[in-house]
Protein backbone atom coordinates (compact mmCIF):
# COMPACT_ATOMS: atom_id res chain seq x y z
CA UNK A 1 0.00 0.00 0.00
CA UNK A 2 1.35 3.06 -0.91
CA UNK A 3 2.05 5.69 1.98
CA UNK A 4 0.12 8.61 2.01
CA UNK A 5 0.88 12.14 1.74
CA UNK A 6 1.56 14.11 5.00
CA UNK A 7 -1.41 17.30 5.34
CA UNK A 8 0.61 19.77 4.13
CA UNK A 9 1.56 18.29 1.43
CA UNK A 10 -1.90 17.76 0.08
CA UNK A 11 -3.26 20.11 -1.89
CA UNK A 12 -5.16 23.01 -0.14
CA UNK A 13 -8.68 23.78 -1.30
CA UNK A 14 -11.59 26.07 -1.59
CA UNK A 15 -15.09 24.42 -1.10
CA UNK A 16 -17.91 27.07 -2.76
CA UNK A 17 -21.94 26.28 -2.13
CA UNK A 18 -23.81 27.52 -5.43
CA UNK A 19 -27.29 28.00 -6.25
CA UNK A 20 -27.72 26.86 -9.51
CA UNK A 21 -30.36 27.28 -12.13
CA UNK A 22 -33.16 25.50 -12.46
CA UNK A 23 -32.57 24.71 -16.37
CA UNK A 24 -29.56 22.48 -14.95
CA UNK A 25 -31.36 19.89 -13.57
CA UNK A 26 -28.97 16.88 -13.87
CA UNK A 27 -25.64 16.33 -11.82
CA UNK A 28 -23.85 16.17 -15.77
CA UNK A 29 -25.32 19.43 -16.56
CA UNK A 30 -23.51 20.95 -13.94
CA UNK A 31 -20.24 18.77 -14.50
CA UNK A 32 -19.93 20.03 -18.02
CA UNK A 33 -20.82 23.51 -16.92
CA UNK A 34 -18.04 23.28 -14.39
CA UNK A 35 -15.75 21.95 -17.47
CA UNK A 36 -16.18 24.36 -19.53
CA UNK A 37 -15.16 26.98 -17.15
CA UNK A 38 -11.86 25.16 -15.88
CA UNK A 39 -10.75 24.64 -19.25
CA UNK A 40 -11.68 28.36 -20.78
CA UNK A 41 -10.32 29.93 -17.95
CA UNK A 42 -6.84 27.65 -17.77
CA UNK A 43 -7.13 26.47 -14.26
CA UNK A 44 -4.52 24.13 -13.18
CA UNK A 45 -7.11 21.34 -11.75
CA UNK A 46 -10.15 20.87 -12.75
CA UNK A 47 -13.17 22.02 -10.35
CA UNK A 48 -14.44 19.12 -9.10
CA UNK A 49 -18.48 18.68 -8.30
CA UNK A 50 -18.96 16.73 -5.27
CA UNK A 51 -22.91 17.96 -4.14
CA UNK A 52 -25.55 18.36 -6.31
CA UNK A 53 -29.14 18.97 -5.34
CA UNK A 54 -31.34 20.26 -8.61
CA UNK A 55 -34.21 22.66 -7.74
CA UNK A 56 -36.70 20.14 -7.76
CA UNK A 57 -34.98 17.42 -5.59
CA UNK A 58 -36.78 15.65 -2.80
CA UNK A 59 -33.61 16.36 -0.46
CA UNK A 60 -33.41 20.21 -1.38
CA UNK A 61 -33.39 22.12 1.49
CA UNK A 62 -36.07 24.80 2.44
CA UNK A 63 -35.31 27.94 -0.02
CA UNK A 64 -36.52 30.00 3.02
CA UNK A 65 -34.16 28.74 5.87
CA UNK A 66 -31.13 29.36 3.79
CA UNK A 67 -28.80 32.02 5.50
CA UNK A 68 -27.54 33.46 1.95
CA UNK A 69 -30.32 34.03 -0.28
CA UNK A 70 -29.25 34.80 -4.56
CA UNK A 71 -29.60 37.55 -5.71
CA UNK A 72 -29.64 37.20 -9.39
CA UNK A 73 -31.14 33.46 -9.85
CA UNK A 74 -34.59 33.39 -10.13
CA UNK A 75 -36.93 30.81 -7.18
CA UNK A 76 -36.97 27.65 -7.65
CA UNK A 77 -32.92 27.11 -7.52
CA UNK A 78 -30.70 24.12 -6.93
CA UNK A 79 -27.65 24.31 -4.67
CA UNK A 80 -24.31 22.08 -5.48
CA UNK A 81 -20.64 22.23 -3.51
CA UNK A 82 -17.86 22.67 -5.66
CA UNK A 83 -13.94 21.81 -5.22
CA UNK A 84 -11.86 24.26 -6.14
CA UNK A 85 -7.89 24.48 -5.47
CA UNK A 86 -6.40 27.27 -3.80
CA UNK A 87 -4.83 29.00 -6.56
CA UNK A 88 -7.71 28.95 -8.62
CA UNK A 89 -10.24 29.58 -5.90
CA UNK A 90 -9.65 33.75 -6.13
CA UNK A 91 -10.14 34.28 -9.97
CA UNK A 92 -13.08 31.32 -9.66
CA UNK A 93 -14.91 33.06 -7.00
CA UNK A 94 -14.56 36.47 -9.30
CA UNK A 95 -15.75 34.94 -12.13
CA UNK A 96 -18.83 33.81 -10.28
CA UNK A 97 -19.72 37.46 -8.98
CA UNK A 98 -19.69 39.15 -12.17
CA UNK A 99 -23.52 39.65 -13.80
CA UNK A 100 -23.03 38.54 -17.22
CA UNK A 101 -21.32 35.01 -15.77
CA UNK A 102 -23.91 34.37 -13.46
CA UNK A 103 -26.57 35.30 -16.69
CA UNK A 104 -23.87 32.91 -18.98
CA UNK A 105 -23.50 29.88 -16.72
CA UNK A 106 -26.43 29.81 -14.34
CA UNK A 107 -24.59 29.95 -11.00
CA UNK A 108 -24.41 32.09 -8.34
CA UNK A 109 -21.74 31.74 -5.36
CA UNK A 110 -23.36 31.75 -1.96
CA UNK A 111 -20.50 30.88 0.38
CA UNK A 112 -17.05 29.72 0.64
CA UNK A 113 -14.84 27.79 3.33
CA UNK A 114 -11.90 25.48 3.32
CA UNK A 115 -14.13 23.06 4.88
CA UNK A 116 -16.96 21.40 2.91
CA UNK A 117 -18.84 20.55 6.63
CA UNK A 118 -19.21 24.26 7.05
CA UNK A 119 -20.44 24.81 4.04
CA UNK A 120 -23.00 21.53 3.73
CA UNK A 121 -24.31 23.77 7.16
CA UNK A 122 -24.57 27.23 5.80
CA UNK A 123 -26.50 25.39 2.80
CA UNK A 124 -28.68 23.18 4.81
CA UNK A 125 -27.21 20.37 3.25
CA UNK A 126 -26.79 16.78 4.39
CA UNK A 127 -24.06 14.79 4.18
CA UNK A 128 -24.73 12.10 1.24
CA UNK A 129 -24.68 8.35 2.15
CA UNK A 130 -21.28 6.80 1.20
CA UNK A 131 -22.11 4.02 -1.50
CA UNK A 132 -19.75 0.55 -0.78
Amino acid sequence: MAKRLSKALRGKRRWFGLAIDANHTTRKDVEKILTNISSEFEFPKKLRLMDFVHSGGDKKSDESQLEVIPKSINSPFGLAIVEAPLESSQEFRELLSQETNISNYGLESLTMSGKIRLVRERLKLEKPKRKR
